[in-house]
């Protein structure tokens, strides 16, 4: 396999271990044999809880007002949170019509997207100018991140398992444990309440059946299943040959009460399918699931508690044809919670315990089992003619041993309608397994020539237990107003990372080869090597204006590595975000655009362009039950990029046509 098939070029970094080349295919993952963790103790806590249950309740309606429950784990008026936060409800996804949750995010303020080509590859998501492992994302309330990589992947979920998505932009390890550095995003999967029925067609080959039904009085239930296909785009933009992907998924939720006393809530969401790669690194099997069973009870007036058990898969079978592997994590978590609700405030202390095991097979075996325990404190109290959040956690975990953080927030309204808030905190990334374990391995030799010399490279990678946390302090700055029909809010934030975790490669020449080669081995280690500093202004707006909905957010992020004064990779300074929507009787139109300035990739090495993009969505009620709709991604057919490699540039798509069809009675 040759690796450089031109001047210059590196294959992109492992999506599994990080570096340059390693026994699994860069971009892919895969999983390992079964495994049933022992829970002994998560039985035994359950058996506490059990013992101790006096009065259960089910979790808040979201209806009316705007409910949020990730800033402070407790369920609170989004107007009044001390964080920066965004809400994407069921009717902001269906009236979009957007086939994935890239485009779904990639519409918000302060997050930037990226993808190494089309549907289904290797997507990046960036908060605050934070790496994408330095977002927390939640199914359910349960961590769905691998434990090898330390990523969420953003193709695991269709928009149609989808009920809403919590935003919250700043630091949350004090509430969460590690990867809250630049933010949260919680998905809450689909609580169907009738039966419903959606079909897909448009460009690309894409295609998708999705069936919904749900219902029940005192208990209930919900289930929703599908299939999306696409042809697909070529890797690169020079490539002739589209490679597609296609996914499953099936979700499915119960709730209800056992008996007056106590309450449940059981939730299921499961994707799995096929994405295809390039011949060189072979097509995958992915599956991916995260279960949560969560049980809420009432010790008294002021006394309440919640007891949360979690399961979750990330599974992907690699076919390459050099080094086909199967990689797989599997996590147990079990989230223990009381809030204590007195004059002046509400107290919050809780157990949050998880245990990975990560496997490998094949070229180099791994098999690693991982817990952490966080213990958090959370004090909510009136202050300073306003509200203050105070709170604190302590994690321990098995590999680097305990990990402190803390935020202190503050707020309060200046006028009716204008509020100030402030906040600083810390927080924390864990080393992952593949940064920790990744067994010592060498590729090669590689041979090619450039310029008539002939050059032989041997690639060598591992592990390094010796690896501390990454570490980041914010402050931040925030003001909003709202009245009937419109609203701004500006935030102002710095954030600083130390210790972050690279995989570096230290050369070492071997001389010349029998042949007059020149013999060189590049051996990859991650190490804490450097520190980021992220300076940002984010600007948000909405309003109701000449019958329109109209939303547009402005955010400036300066996100430097500190070590070499670069811009990092792929996060635009500049970034502009519009969306204007109407009803017209029967028919509906959202047309949205996004702009951005330039970035810089390969280790601010090259540079891509700037660029902006139209988008509109169409759709036509054909009864009380059934509608119409039509989305153009890319209306003008703008020619962009979003990653690129030394020499070439990721495809990204044309203009797209999409036609939906949507059965829903009752809606």
């Amino acid at each position: 396999m040759d690796f450089k098939r031109e001047p210059g070029y590196r294959p992109e970094p492992c999506r599994e271990c990080g570096s340059g080349s390693c026994n699994a295919p860069a971009g892919k993952r895969a999983p390992n044999s079964d495994y049933i963790m022992r829970q002994t103790t998560l039985t035994l806590a359950l058996g506490v809880v059990f013992s101790s249950f006096a009065y259960a309740e089910t979790e808040p309606e979201f209806v009316g007002e705007t409910i949020v429950v990730t800033p402070t784990r407790t369920a609170r008026a989004a107007d009044e949170a001390l964080a920066a936060t965004t809400v994407i409800t069921r009717s902001d996804i269906e009236r979009s019509q957007a086939n994935d949750l890239m485009t779904l995010l990639s519409q918000q303020a302060g997050i930037n997207v990226a993808r190494t080509g089309g549907e289904g590859k290797n997507t990046a998501v960036y908060v605050r100018g934070t790496a994408t492992k330095h977002v927390l994302v939640l199914v359910d309330g349960v961590r769905a991140a691998s434990a090898t990589t330390g990523e969420y992947d953003w193709n695991a979920l269709s928009p149609e398992q989808i009920e809403r998505i919590e935003i919250v932009r700043g630091p949350f390890s004090s509430l969460y444990g590690s990867d809250a550095v630049g933010g949260v995003i919680q998905i809450f999967t689909r609580r169907s309440a009738g039966p419903g029925v959606k079909l897909t067609a448009g460009s690309r080959g894409t295609r998708g059946l999705g069936f919904s039904l749900g219902g029940g009085d005192a208990w209930r239930y919900s289930v929703e299943a599908g299939r999306e296909s696409t042809d697909g785009l070529p890797t690169f933009s020079d490539g002739n040959t589209a490679y597609g992907f296609n996914r499953n998924h099936l979700s499915a939720g119960v709730d209800g009460r056992l008996t007056p006393d106590l309450a449940l809530a059981a939730r299921l969401a499961q994707s799995w399918g096929r994405n295809e790669l390039d011949p060189a690194t072979g097509d995958n099997d992915y599956k991916n699931r995260t279960a949560s069973l969560k049980l809420d009870h009432r010790v008294g007036a002021q006394w309440r508690q919640s007891l949360t058990l979690g399961n979750t898969l990330d599974r992907y079978t690699s076919y390459s044809p050099y080094v086909p592997a199967r990689i797989e994590t599997r996590r147990n978590s079990l989230s223990w919670q009381h809030d204590l609700s007195y004059e002046p405030g509400q107290l919050s202390l809780g157990l949050d315990y998880w245990k990975d095991h990560a496997s490998k097979d094949n070229s180099g075996l791994l098999d690693e089992r991982l817990a952490n325990t966080g213990l958090f404190a959370q004090y909510r109290f009136a202050a300073l003619g306003g509200e203050a959040q105070l709170g604190a956690r302590r994690d321990r975990h098995d590999a680097f041993g305990g990990q402190n953080t803390w935020n202190l927030r503050w707020g309060r309204e200046l006028t009716p309608g204008l509020r100030v808030t402030a906040g600083h905190g810390t927080a924390f990334k864990a080393p992952t397994v593949n940064d920790l374990y990744w067994p010592s391995s060498s590729n090669g030799p590689y041979t090619y020539t450039i310029d008539g010399v002939t050059y032989s490279d041997t690639y060598a990678t591992g592990g390094n237990p010796s690896l501390k946390p990454e570490t980041s302090r914010t402050s931040e700055l925030g003001l909003r107003y709202g009245q009937a029909g419109w609203g701004a809010a500006v935030n102002l934030y710095e954030t600083r990372v130390d210790d972050l975790i690279e995989w570096k490669p230290t050369v070492i020449p071997g001389g010349t080869g029998s042949g007059g080669e020149i013999l060189t081995t590049y051996d990859w280690q991650p190490e804490n090597v450097s520190s980021a500093r992220m300076r940002g202004l984010e600007l948000g707006g909405h309003a109701r204006w000449l019958d329109w909905d109209w939303r547009a957010g402005l955010a400036r992020v300066l996100a430097v590595n500190l070590g070499t004064g670069r811009q990092l990779d792929r996060r635009p300074e500049n970034s502009l975000t519009l969306s204007a929507a109407r009803t017209f009787g029967s028919h509906g139109l959202r047309i949205e655009g996004s702009a951005y300035s330039r970035r810089l990739d390969v280790n601010g090495t090259r540079q891509l362009v700037g660029y902006g993009l139209v988008n509109v969505a169409y759709e036509y009620a054909l009864n009380k039950d059934t509608r119409f709709g039509v989305r153009i991604d890319n209306l003008l057919d703008k020619e962009y990029a979003l990653a690129r490699t030394s020499t070439r540039y990721y495809e990204t798509p044309g203009r797209g046509v999409f036609v939906t069809l949507r059965y829903q009675p009752g809606k």
